[in-house]
């Protein structure tokens, strides 16, 4: 064994040696660097054995924090290529000159190529012309080929990863994981020269590319409330509710973000030839290590338009109980538009009579509302807690109990501000108080039943500053996600 050979196998001077490059490259590194640099030691040691065998320096093995340092463009990523260099030929000077020439020693390092392809939407169609799907399969046999017909490479293997977005449950997405796997190697072993057989093909088919959709994240800091989103997608919890977790997040804007952005690429497949590189004298270049999302950088294409994600959907369908009880149906709606504002619109509808008693109860009309929600029940969830608006209403009457009676002359108007409180009683089921206070002006005529006559007596000009709108309803939650927490469930009130 040579001098130069013994030098780099004595574990005192590796060090030594380490500490001496890394002050030529980087002389202002730090011991943070130096803990990489004896990590990417024991990778080399462990690998240049010196025994005259084939040596392979497998990138899969190299630690997370030498693959970054080795890519990067600073002194110490060319420290960490010398070192490569260093240690490699140490392995082969290892080796006495009679074996080395008997054997024809020589060292692989392992090497990747790959592409995506692309699929439609909870599809497992393998579409040429989607995503220019054709031009990269072509390049990517026409690559395989190469891999296979070079007598310096030696081809190991075609790894695919079949790819999923999140929507839809976890079920059908690593069926489609597992499909779109499936459909990529019926065209690889039908369209290649070199015949392929279904060993030499090896899947992974995780489902959701939740790693995939984490590196998006990191790399856009515009994505709404983004430290919620990774702190979601790195805590899977025990039953996996990921998804449930990040369409409730701040009414689902940030779910609504990701899909029509970062959704269509995470339902790509990446495929890759993984081959050995024989070196002579292997100057090591970047590690590299299959990750789920942009390993390869692809044309830039324009994704087809998604349609609209299941995020949730908050509305109210209503009754108030006072109009109920004085035989006055009535219905309303409550929307809610977003930013803690719901629009609300209420009509009501009585046509009760009877002539040979004189008696008559007609009644019809609506309102609309605009509501703010404030509190910290609305901030829990839309239409819940503490709301003020202003409100417009419209009613005509005819009120007649054998007596004298009261009709309205065309439409009585009221205009004011409302305060209301919403609180949950069951899962699906809110009880809503309200008062309103504001303006109502109009005119009515006052009447007497004389036989079968209703005779005129005076016609009045109503204008009021008062109360004019009050509600008990009982509110029926309509919506995806449109539920009440289980801790507000245990409200109850008249055993609601």
């Amino acid at each position: 064994m040579s001098k130069f050979a013994q030098l780099f196998r004595e574990p005192s001077r590796l060090k030594c040696i380490c500490t001496g490059i890394l002050r030529a490259y980087a002389p202002s590194c730090n011991t943070h660097n130096i803990q990489e640099v004896k990590e990417l030691l024991c990778l080399i040691k462990r690998s240049c054995k010196g025994t005259g065998e084939t040596v392979a320096l497998h990138r899969q093995l190299a630690p997370p924090r030498i693959r970054h340092a080795a890519t990067a463009r600073t002194p110490i990523a060319g420290c960490l290529r010398a070192l490569c260099a260093a240690f490699s030929l140490a392995g082969m000077l290892a080796v006495t000159p009679a074996k080395a020439s008997e054997r024809n020693d020589t060292i692989f390092i392992t090497d990747t190529i790959g592409t995506r392809i692309f699929f439609h939407q909870s599809k497992v169609n393998l579409l040429p012309h989607y995503q220019r799907n054709k031009e990269h399969l072509d390049s990517f046999i026409n690559e395989l080929h190469r891999v296979q017909e070079d007598p310096r490479l030696k081809f190991r293997k075609i790894n695919i990863v079949g790819g999923a977005s999140p929507e839809g449950t976890k079920r059908f997405n690593k069926w489609l994981s597992e499909q779109r796997a499936a459909r990529i190697t019926e065209q690889l072993m039908s369209n290649t020269l070199v015949p392929l057989n279904r060993d030499m093909i090896s899947w992974e088919t995780p489902g959701v590319d939740w790693m995939g959709l984490k590196l998006f994240v990191l790399a856009d800091p515009d994505v709404p409330n983004r430290d919620e989103v990774l702190k979601i997608i790195d805590n899977p919890g025990p039953y996996d509710d990921r998804v449930d977790r990040l369409k409730k997040l701040n009414y689902a804007i940030p779910w609504a973000y990701m899909y029509t952005k970062y959704f269509p690429p995470l339902r790509g497949s990446q495929v890759q030839i993984i081959y050995d590189r024989a070196l002579l004298f292997p100057m090591p270049e970047p590690f590299a290590q299959f990750t789920y999302a942009q390993q390869y950088s692809t044309p830039e294409i324009e994704f087809e338009h998604p349609r609209l994600p299941d995020i949730p959907f908050y509305m109210a369908i209503k009754t108030n109980l006072l109009y109920d009880a004085f035989l006055i149906p009535n219905v309303g709606v409550d929307v809610y538009m977003g930013r803690n504002w719901s629009a609300v619109v209420n009509w009501e509808y009585a046509w009760w009579k009877s002539d040979p008693i004189h008696w008559y109860w007609r009644c019809y009309g609506g309102d609309a509302e605009l509501r703010w929600w404030f509190g910290s029940k609305a901030k829990e969830k839309p239409l819940t807690g503490h709301h003020v608006g202003p409100y417009f209403q419209l009613v005509t009457y005819d009120f007649e109990l054998g007596h004298r009676g009261y009709q309205a002359r065309r439409w009585t108007k009221a205009a004011g501000i409302s305060y209301g409180y919403s609180l949950p009683i069951k899962p699906r089921l809110n009880l809503d108080f309200e008062v309103g206070i504001g303006y109502a002006w109009g005119h009515f005529y006052e009447y007497d039943p004389i036989d079968d006559h209703y005779v005129w007596q005076a016609t009045t000009r109503r204008r009021y500053i008062g109360p004019t709108k009050l509600e008990v309803s009982l509110v029926w939650l309509v919506g995806h996600g449109n539920r009440n927490k289980g801790k507000e469930r245990k409200i109850g009130i008249l055993g609601l």
